[in-house]
């Protein structure tokens, strides 16, 4: 079988042939016909110099902020005002909504009094304590009567305290059946909502709104509906924590009930005893114990201000982070409680893109490692340096591993929702030699490439390293002096004359 170059050739020299017959029979005055001057094949030739050959793995991630705060009231109460929208820049502790704070104010102002109250109490018992030492007479029925009813506090502090102690056990049983139950209906729906969005990205029907072909309406119906199954359990397993922590208070202060009986009753022993015996300091005694009456009731009081200033400062619902509204469901006029965040505050001025990446590469990824992000949807600045916070050390269920890249983005230009290529250097070596992959050739004898030598093509054997997409490097087989053939080199055969048309690029003259 004829090759390919041979055919090329013979056709070449017939067509010579031809244009010089004709030539002699349009001049009708040659009478011996010239020698063709031989022409060199044409071709186009490079010297190499050494670079750098990388591979590189390139992974689709969607744009999302670094931190996502879902704000709610901690009280339930009607809102007065709301002083943010969406798309707004909010800075920490700025105000986003006020809730009416009439009735605890009312309460503050009473526990105000019973305050002043409580003050006035301790101020008696101290006088009544100073005063002690001159009272000396008591009666014996007053003493027995009084050691009768301490016992009785007493008695019912401890039957209050195991009553409280019954219903707590009662509740913590039927709160972990519960939150065991809710548990369970979180895992489901969690297992549905995973089911039905495996295969799109978790939020895709929100940012592709605008892209129909990219919207499931369908999708997005039961992802809300699933999403919204979800809220009434997280409101349930808040209000049981509630319950519990209420339950928890009450046998606390059973206890101190109890305490404070069983002391009332060793006091009034003492003070029988004492009296039984002619003791004269039982007065005084009885008058510290009232000190100490006056001063627990007056720190309980304060406790209660305490509680009723903490909810007044949470009738004023604060940003807790400095960044951007993404999401606000409040107007004035509203209940706001704590089960239904009214504001989503999102922080971009480092926003973040998550991939997965094959085993392949994993070992080779790394925190602090700089990497190329290309954002298609940025005006005419598509390329930035993302840095790797985040290197998963065990795959997820696709067997590929996440990976978390930070992208700085002070100027707000990058939105979370925009699509971004990640790209990975997987190989690379330096200092080596790099032609396109036409240039090098293979046959049966093994890969080479065509030298210009003294006007010839000379065909040189080569041996190869790493590819990417359009090159290939050569490891051994040529150096820097030699003048590859990268133009034309499919018409060559060793040997051959060429006529080198350009060198780097650049056509040569003459």
């Amino acid at each position: 079988m004829m090759k390919k170059g041979v055919k090329l050739k013979i056709l070449s020299l017939s067509l010579a042939a031809v244009l010089a017959v004709s030539g002699c029979i349009a001049a009708g005055a040659a009478d011996v016909e010239e020698e063709p001057a031989q022409v060199g094949t044409a071709v186009e030739t490079s010297f190499l110099g050494r670079t750098t050959i990388r591979s590189e793995l390139t992974y689709i991630g969607q744009i999302q902020p670094q931190r996502t705060i879902n704000v709610a009231s901690m009280i339930t109460a009607e809102v007065t005002a709301v002083h943010f929208n969406i798309g707004d820049s909010v800075e920490e502790g700025d105000i986003l909504f006020t809730v009416d704070a009439t009735d605890i104010q009312n309460n503050i102002r009473q526990i105000n009094a019973a305050a002043q109250l409580a003050n006035i109490g301790v101020e008696s018992a101290q006088h009544q304590l100073e005063q002690a030492e001159i009272q000396q007479q008591m009666q014996d029925i007053q003493q027995e009567i009084a050691l009768q009813q301490a016992a009785t506090a007493a008695a019912s502090a401890a039957q209050q305290l195991e009553t409280a102690n019954q219903q707590h056990r009662l509740f913590r049983d039927y709160n972990h059946d519960a939150l065991r139950d809710i548990a369970d209906e979180r895992r489901e729906l969690n297992r549905e909502i995973r089911d039905l969005t495996r295969g799109h990205h978790r939020d895709e029907y929100i940012y592709n709104r605008n892209r129909p072909e990219r919207f499931d309406p369908g999708l997005a119906r039961e992802y809300e509906a699933l999403r919204a199954m979800m809220r009434p359990l997280d409101a349930a397993a808040f209000e049981i924590e509630r319950a519990q922590e209420t339950l928890q208070n009450a046998q606390r202060l059973a206890e101190i009930s109890q305490d404070m009986a069983e002391f009332s009753f060793e006091s009034a022993e003492g003070v029988h005893d004492i009296y039984l015996q002619n003791n004269r300091d039982q007065v005084q005694i009885m008058a510290e114990f009232g000190l100490q009456t006056a001063q627990a009731q007056l720190a309980s009081t304060q406790a209660q201000m305490s509680t009723a200033r903490t909810n007044l400062n949470r009738a004023t619902v604060t940003s807790p982070i400095s960044g951007v509204v993404s999401g606000r469901t409040v107007e004035v006029g509203q209940m706001a409680s704590p089960s239904f965040p009214p504001f989503t505050i999102v922080e971009i001025d480092t926003v973040v893109v998550q991939v997965s990446v094959s085993e392949s590469l994993i070992n080779r990824v790394y925190v602090g490692q700089e990497v190329d992000v290309v954002i298609q949807a940025l005006d005419g600045e598509t390329s930035l340096t993302g840095t790797v916070t985040i290197v998963s050390p065990i795959a997820a269920a696709t067997s590929t591993f996440p990976i978390r890249v930070e992208l700085d983005n002070a100027d707000g230009r990058i939105r979370p929702g925009m699509f971004s290529q990640v790209t990975f250097v997987e190989a690379q070596r330096e200092n080596t030699f790099v032609v396109p992959k036409n240039v090098v050739q293979t046959d049966e004898q093994g890969e080479f490439v065509f030298v210009v030598r003294d006007g010839y093509a000379v065909r040189t054997n080569v041996r190869t390293g790493m590819e990417t997409g359009n090159e290939i490097e050569i490891l051994s087989g040529i150096s820097e002096t030699d003048q590859i053939v990268t133009v034309g080199q499919e018409f060559l055969e060793d040997g051959e004359l060429v006529n080198v048309v350009a060198i780097d690029g650049r056509r040569v003259s003459g």
